[in-house]
């Protein structure tokens, strides 16, 4: 079976049965919050093979929408909005149209890799750099497939700022010190089986820097490794797939030392007018970071990298995670075939280790990625409104299989006093157009 045939296969069942979904972030955020054990089209960004499974489509959306901090009647714009699209030439027929060219873009998407930014670097005892918001946050793919159907593809991520910040009227300005950058460049393949299964491996390199100061490309700091595999088997009885999958994550940056691996086992099942998935991991973290502290007293608290001893000794301090995940999403088609509801969540529960260098000495208002040693229970926001919380509701609009709409609703919209005009009704909207 060929990738357009799968395809194909997906569209027949429904757009919300077993196969291959046009998707959205808003989906996958409202209905268990990883997309592991499905396929859709957010897949892509884990392998960039899968493009070649969702040619000829815009998508776009307005960004996240979870500031818990709205005052009644307040009126904040949604953050990081996207837009982009993947198109594909085919050299094929009616009947099978591989090989084929794939190409595509999107623009405004924050990766993962952001989160190693500090909020400023520090330059002097009472000195700081602003570590600034990177602005070209662009995905390029590119992609193909063979006769036979087998599918091959190369993704390219670019978010950049160097020498400006945005001030508070919203327009950027000239920062001699400021600089961040991200890089990652990944490959990857999707190999289908005359059976129905399919295997997927990816594997990516990536770069990041911040200030203070300007970097050429092989300046201040290591490389960052990233390698995904995972595969489906079909399994007749239960009218779904069985999903073994595995990940690794080797990420260095200034200051930072993160080692991810990650094992688990899911399954996806379409039931009457829906789809229903469920995934279990394994996981186990090591996470070492040197002058790098949390300082209460920096612009009402603000991670901080001290850069000013850079060549200096590094006293890392250490927290281990390791533990299990499971995960669901459920969504079905009610009253109207063109509207599906969905609901999901996750739920990671972590045995904590943490150990402080003893030559770092903390305060209850500047501390590092641990206060002290010791060992505890932790687990994921319970609700904080962001993809990584327990739970997710939303809904879908699809418009002759054309358009598709799909809605995040804010987990708080049902416990607030509608009168006063407070808080939000919905978190992310996104949406997409197939041609």
């Amino acid at each position: 079976m060929n990738l357009r045939t799968a395809a194909a296969v997906g569209a027949a069942i429904g757009v919300f049965g077993v196969g291959s979904a046009f998707a959205t972030f808003a989906r996958v955020e409202s209905m268990g919050k990883n997309t592991t054990y499905i396929m859709d089209d957010v897949s892509i960004f884990d392998n960039p093979a899968n493009a070649n499974l969702y040619s000829n489509y815009l998508i776009g959306g307005f960004g996240a929408y979870t500031d818990n901090n709205l005052q009644a009647g307040g009126n904040y714009d949604p953050q990081h909005p996207t837009f982009g699209g993947i198109f594909a030439l085919s050299f094929g027929d009616d009947n099978n149209p591989d090989p084929k060219f794939t190409i595509g873009g999107l623009f405004g998407r924050i990766s993962d890799l952001a989160m190693y930014f500090p909020d400023r670097v520090q330059v002097g005892s009472r000195a700081y750099v602003n570590v600034p918001e990177t602005v070209t946050n662009f995905d390029g793919f590119l992609g193909g497939t063979f006769s036979s159907g087998d599918a091959w593809g190369l993704h390219i991520y670019i978010a950049h700022q160097d020498g400006g910040e945005m001030d508070e009227s919203g327009d950027f300005q000239p920062s001699d010190d400021t600089h961040a950058s991200i890089v990652q460049a990944d490959a990857g393949v999707n190999i289908q089986t005359s059976s129905g299964t399919s295997y997927e491996a990816s594997f990516g390199l990536a770069r990041i820097q911040y200030g203070p100061g300007h970097y050429e490309f092989f300046d201040n700091g290591d490389f960052t490794f990233l390698a995904k595999a995972r595969a489906f088997f079909t399994l007749d009885a239960i009218d779904g797939e069985l999903v073994p999958a595995a990940s690794m994550k080797l990420a260095q940056a200034p200051g930072i030392d993160d080692k991810n691996a990650q094992v688990g086992l899911g399954i996806n099942v379409a039931m009457d007018r829906g789809f229903f998935w469920m995934g279990l991991d394994f996981v186990w973290r090591q996470f070492k970071a040197h002058d790098w502290v949390y300082d209460k007293n920096v612009a009402g608290g603000s991670w901080i990298y001290d850069a000013r001893d850079e060549d200096g000794d590094r006293n890392w301090d250490k927290r281990s995670d390791i533990g299990g995940k499971i995960s669901f999403g459920i969504e079905r088609n009610i009253w109207w075939d063109w509207f599906v509801i969905r609901v999901g969540g996750q739920k990671s529960i972590m045995y904590t280790e943490c150990d402080v260098n003893s030559k770092n000495k903390y305060s209850d208002s500047r501390y590092g990625i641990c206060k002290d040693d010791g060992t505890f229970f932790s687990t994921n926001p319970l609700a904080d409104g962001t993809s990584k919380d327990h739970v997710g509701f939303g809904f879908g609009i699809n418009i002759e299989e054309k358009l598709k709409i799909d809605v995040t609703v804010a987990e708080d919209v049902l416990f607030r006093n509608p009168f006063q005009g407070e808080g939000r009704i919905f978190s992310r909207l996104d949406a997409t157009y197939s041609f």
